[in-house]
């Protein structure tokens, strides 16, 4: 694995999805204890994916001038008074707002950064990730696709924490399953040859005890056919209305804009304006229903979030939001 950092403001959708995708591929090859060092370097990536540097250096280019006039400098409030040898505010006015600035003019301006997101969402999502995690990594090394009459293989698993103790047994009993169905294609009638399910609750996974405990559904098809990576899961999906995100907006404006936390911030930190961000990044994007729909997208949303706020920015001179994803940058004032 490389060990670089990776550039957070070039990363795109497809290469946050390939990552995902390449680790699995990877952890389900390894030993134990590679897969534990591995996690340990991966903490670093993680760090990184939670710093907001990206998403304000990533604001500035699409809108260079938000104040009203370009930017002379800026840091984040963790490096502003040590890098100019300035006494910090007392507590908690020391760590507050995220993004001190200074515009040509010599305006003192803070922003305060919000990710646009459903931490609800976040939760379960990963917690649905981790489990086709686990047991890709007891499924293995997948090898070829050998089979003669079967393209792919799709996995429904239920929510249970994956035991790693049952591991030979699924991948046993998961490859049993496989060449069984294979066998019996032929003598399937012919209107039945394109896909075919085992299913838990039908007790078609009765004689696989270890598929029965994880699996709902064991889904096998003839097409399309793959060689390689033929055995996964189905991408989370569904029927989704973009109110739900719209909703989650709405709701975090008017938390973030009247948080008293903010009430005495210019005073407290110096500062002539103090403004909100609000942004859509990647944990937003892979873990929460999308916002879009047809004829209906970020600059809409942004729309909607104007006519929210219904001109009252709370403790805030001016909010933005911002879609953070490397080639769909997009940057709106709502307030």
């Amino acid at each position: 694995m490389n060990s670089r950092m990776p550039d957070l403001a070039r990363m795109t959708v497809e290469d946050l999805f390939r990552a995902k995708k390449e680790r699995r591929k990877r952890l389900a090859r390894l030993p134990f204890e590679e897969k534990v060092a591995i996690a340990k370097r991966l903490q670093g990536v993680s760090a990184a994916m939670r710093s907001e540097k990206p998403v304000f250096a990533a604001f500035l280019t699409t809108l260079p001038d938000f104040a009203g006039e370009a930017i002379a400098e800026w840091d984040f409030v963790t490096d502003w008074y040590a890098k100019r040898g300035l006494e910090a505010p007392s507590k908690p006015f020391d760590q507050r707002p995220d993004v001190i600035a200074i515009t040509q003019s010599g305006k003192k301006i803070g922003i305060e950064l919000k990710s646009w997101v459903n931490r609800d969402d976040i939760a379960k999502a990963r917690k649905e990730e981790r489990i086709p995690e686990n047991i890709q990594i007891a499924i293995g090394e997948q090898g070829w696709n050998n089979t003669r009459h079967i393209g792919h293989v799709w996995l429904s698993p239920k929510q249970v924490r994956f035991d790693q103790r049952d591991a030979p047994g699924f991948r046993s009993e998961l490859f049993k399953l496989i060449e069984q169905a294979d066998r019996e294609w032929p003598q399937k009638p012919a209107w039945d040859r394109e896909s075919d399910f085992k299913n838990d609750d039908r007790d078609e996974l009765a004689a696989f005890p270890s598929l029965s405990k994880y699996l709902h559904q064991v889904a096998v098809f003839t097409r399309p056919r793959f060689e390689v990576g033929w055995i996964g899961f189905p991408s989370r999906g569904g029927a989704y209305s973009p109110n739900d995100m719209l909703s989650t907006l709405s709701r975090g404006l008017d938390t973030h804009k009247n948080d008293e936390r903010y009430k005495d911030l210019k005073q407290r930190v110096g500062l002539d304006e103090v403004y909100l961000l609000v942004h859509y990044d990647f944990k937003a994007f892979a873990y929460n229903p999308p916002f879009a729909a047809p004829d209906f997208g970020f600059k809409q949303a942004a729309n909607f979030a104007k006519e929210s706020l219904n001109g009252n920015g709370g403790y805030f001179d001016k909010i933005f939001l911002f879609h953070f994803l490397s080639g769909e940058e997009e940057a709106y004032r709502i307030f």
